[in-house]
């Protein structure tokens, strides 16, 4: 499958460094890979099929993803062991997910996404902050429970081109009693793995376009590390309904994308 015109022009060239950059920031911000923008900008602004774009999204989060858990390393706020623990089940749950993704149609898959951003809207715009976790688990029982939540994170990762952290934030949070900012700095050293297992494997199947991924993924770097200093330093509630605003845009654009293509 042959990729998209490479982004020679000084516009497209433009586009993608600025949809990389504002992916890069929000996955500082918000502790995620930055599918949630790499997606909807290379189908909507660059042609991508909805299954390039997934599979691309992968390869540009293995750049900003670093970045941003940089930020929170720096702060203290990522816990190895805890990530170790997903990583364990999200590898093998990308790799089951890469397969799946190769069978759903090009609207099912636009569809799904749309839904997928409207719940993760929802919950930026009324984030539940419990004082402790909703599970009392600890030693090996909370290690097993780490590696489930990795493997369906893995899948639906691999799945929708999303490096995890929509779901993996809000589940260390909820069920495993991590503050926002542990969960956020957490999710993605989780992230870098599951990325690059979920690019590798769909490039066999021609959907993952390199070049054009480490240029969104570069064109990242710097404002991934920004976005997690903001993180750190600003209220988040504000940011998180701004930013609940946003997906809620793009699924609404997707979903009538889709409509119009089927029509």
């Amino acid at each position: 499958m042959s990729e998209p015109s490479a982004p020679a022009a000084p516009s497209r060239a433009g586009v993608v460094v600025g949809v990389g950059a504002a992916a890069g920031f929000m996955a500082g911000l918000f502790g995620v890979g930055g599918g949630a923008v790499l997606v909807p900008g290379m189908v909507l602004l660059l042609a991508f099929t909805q299954h390039q774009a997934h599979a691309t999204s992968l390869a540009a989060i293995l750049l900003t993803a670093p970045a941003a858990a940089a930020g929170f390393a720096l702060g203290g706020e990522v816990d190895v062991l805890a990530a170790v623990s997903v990583v364990l089940g999200a590898v093998p749950g990308a790799w089951v997910g890469s397969s799946v993704m190769a069978h759903i149609s090009e609207a099912r898959l636009r569809q799904g996404f749309a839904v997928v951003l409207l719940l993760v809207a929802a919950r930026l715009a009324f984030p539940a902050t419990p004082p402790e976790a909703v599970t009392a688990l600890d030693g090996a029982a909370e290690l097993a429970a780490l590696v489930g939540t990795g493997l369906g994170v893995g899948v639906l990762s691999s799945i929708m081109g999303i490096g995890g952290g929509m779901v993996l934030v809000p589940a260390l949070v909820l069920l495993f009693g991590f503050s926002p900012h542990l969960a956020e700095g957490t999710s993605l050293l989780v992230i870098i793995p599951t990325a690059l297992t979920g690019a590798w494997r769909h490039t066999r199947r021609g959907y993952t376009q390199w070049r054009t991924g480490l240029l969104l993924g570069g064109s990242g770097l710097v404002t991934g590390f920004l976005g997690s200093q903001a993180a750190l330093a600003l209220p988040e509630l504000t940011l998180q309904r701004l930013f609940a605003v946003f997906l809620t845009v793009m699924a609404v654009r997707l979903l009538v994308r889709s409509r119009r293509q089927a029509s």
